[in-house]
This record gives C-alpha cells, sequence and structure tokens, in this order.
C-alpha cells in the first residue's frame, strides 16, 4: 500500500492537471493531459470531449434579437497519447475531430448544414521545473510548449474571400435587432486553419490538506494559413478552487470551482484585419475530479459565459460542457 503522502499527490495530480484549453476560436482548443502525473515515467492516453453552444448574437458585446435563431453547436472529440520521458519531461500527441451543426440567416433563407472531420493536431511537451510534497502540502509547476500543425480542412475560409468584397453585410449594423444578419462565418465553420502555430504555456498546482487551488495559462502564436488567413493570437487562463470529499488509498473525489477567461485577437485576410473576429469571454462553472488508483482518472466540468465583449457581429457562446477520460499504463 502506498503511503498517505503518495496517495494525496497521485490524487492531487490526477485531479488538478487536466487542462482543457477551449477558446472563443475553439479551432485552438488543445487537451493537455496532468495524467502523466509529473511522478512516473510511461505510456497513457485517453480521450476527452468538448461541447460547446454558440447561439448568442452580440454586436460589439450587447446581446441583440435574432429572430432567425442561429447557432453553432461545436463539438470536439480529442483522442491523445503520451509519454512520460522522465518524471519530469513528457510528450503527448493530440488528434482531435470536430463535428459542428449550424443555423444561419442567408440571404434568401435559412441555412442549416453540418461540417465534420480531423481537425489540427498537436504535438506538446510538458516539463516539470519544481515539485514538493509532503503530507500536509503540495505544490506542482509546470511549463508547457507545442506546435499546432494545419492538418484540419480549411475549405470553409473561402467564405471570406466572398465576404471581404461585401463589407456593407458584416460589422456595420448598431441597432438593438439582430434583423437576419449572420454572426456565423466561415472561420468559424472551418475544420482547420491550414497554419503551423506555436502553443506555449504554464501551470501549477497547491494542496494544503484536503483544499486545493489551481492555475492554467495558455498562449496560442498565429501564423498564415490556407488563403492567405491567418487566426489572432489567442490567451487563455483558468483559475480554480476546491476540495478532496473522499481522498483514499484507491480512489479520490474532488469537487471545484473554476473561474475561465480567453481573449482571441483580430484575424487577417490578405493581410487585412477583419472586424468581426476578435472576442473576450470569461466563464464560471464546477467540476468534479475522479481517479481510480493510480492508473485511471475522469473529469466532468460545466461552464457558463458571466461576461462577453466582441468586436461587430458574432455569435458567442451560450454554455460550454466537458468530459474527459486517461488512463496510465
Amino acid at each position: 500500500m502506498r503511503s498517505s503522502r503518495s496517495i494525496a499527490l497521485s490524487a492531487a495530480l490526477g485531479a488538478s492537471t487536466f487542462s482543457l484549453a477551449a477558446h472563443a476560436c475553439d479551432l485552438c482548443s488543445v487537451y493537455t493531459a496532468g495524467m502523466a502525473h509529473g511522478e512516473t515515467t510511461g505510456w497513457y492516453a485517453g480521450v476527452s470531449e468538448q461541447f460547446t453552444r454558440y447561439d448568442e448574437l452580440r454586436d460589439e458585446g450587447h446581446r441583440l434579437h435574432d429572430d432567425s435563431g442561429q447557432y453553432v453547436d461545436s463539438s470536439i472529440t480529442q483522442a491523445f497519447v503520451g509519454y512520460g520521458i522522465t518524471d519530469r519531461l513528457g510528450l503527448q500527441l493530440n488528434l482531435p475531430y470536430i463535428h459542428r451543426a449550424f443555423k444561419r440567416p442567408e440571404e434568401g433563407g435559412i441555412e442549416r448544414g453540418t461540417e465534420s472531420g480531423m481537425g489540427d493536431a498537436a504535438l506538446i511537451a510538458q516539463w516539470t521545473p519544481f515539485r514538493h510534497d509532503d503530507e500536509d502540502r503540495t505544490f506542482v509547476w509546470r511549463l508547457l510548449g507545442g506546435v499546432k500543425f494545419g492538418t484540419g480542412d480549411t475549405d470553409r475560409l473561402r467564405e471570406e474571400l466572398d465576404e471581404i468584397d461585401e463589407p456593407a453585410l458584416v460589422g456595420k449594423h448598431s441597432s438593438d435587432e439582430g434583423d437576419g444578419i449572420s454572426g456565423i462565418h466561415g472561420h468559424d465553420l472551418a475544420l482547420g486553419s491550414g497554419s503551423t502555430d506555436l502553443l506555449i504555456g504554464t501551470s501549477a498546482f497547491a494542496r494544503s490538506g484536503r483544499w486545493f487551488g489551481a492555475a492554467d495559462l495558455q498562449y496560442a502564436k498565429r501564423s498564415t494559413g490556407d488563403f492567405d488567413y491567418r487566426f489572432g493570437d489567442d490567451l487563455h487562463w483558468t483559475l480554480g478552487v476546491g476540495r478532496y470529499l473522499v481522498l483514499a488509498h484507491d480512489h479520490s473525489i474532488a469537487l471545484k470551482l473554476n473561474l475561465a477567461g480567453e481573449t482571441k485577437q483580430l484575424d487577417t485576410l490578405r493581410g487585412e484585419r477583419l472586424d468581426d473576429t476578435r472576442s473576450h469571454d470569461v466563464f464560471l462553472g464546477p467540476e468534479i475530479d475522479l481517479t481510480f488508483g493510480p492508473r485511471v482518472a475522469l473529469e466532468f466540468r460545466a461552464e457558463a459565459p458571466i461576461d462577453s465583449d466582441n468586436s461587430s457581429i458574432q455569435t458567442t457562446a451560450g454554455y460550454r460542457v466537458r468530459a474527459a477520460l486517461v488512463t496510465h499504463f
């Protein structure tokens, strides 16, 4: 049987170091699994699911009435596999599958459709420069760096080439009514960017007794992809505080409250900024984490926006839910 110190550290890392990046542009979503534990070597694998409902039409952050009922239901399923090279350094490969169902007003009527396929793969390295644990306290600090590859389908970005020639239809409406103007565009439906992007980040976890806190920060530095389109850089962060309801030798249950923020800069097309692509959102919601021995961990998380701001007219998130399963071999 493991010591209580080892049990606490294993449960803490298994419950706290899941990090699911989700943005106003959820193309950038990258799941990083702390189930590598930072304490063991070897293989781990898992799957994560994020569902986001985009159904709030906003103009410069102000909610608009929308008779058309436009929406995007975005589901991102990520299969991932990782390897702990040492007890402090590991690599992880993410392979996402994206499904989006949408409804939006178009000239002459309402368009409904779906987009499905592989998204942009990512290769990530995680390094733990500092870790301390004893019977009562734990502190872990990690650094993350990686590359996202342009493997997803970018065909929907062709729409942006048409819209750039029709600026009067985008970003010039300021009344309190949507009047059938679409907040859903090609960049919202594309499955990939066609670009090779840099991912960097850091995370920290601290525990005292059964109480714990966690913080995550990730930044995506974008490059120009297909159709001379460049998605804006992304910054997102999460702050969470929680308590272990159960902390036993063979399992743990932790409940956490998360405050998460994400900011996306303006996209560009042919070097020109697109005014309907900047956004800033803050989410709040609960999370429950479960571990089963040292090898299996589960996460369930729900969030709703408490503050939203955006440039021009966009359809923003109404809520999102997440789940993940990770196993260590």
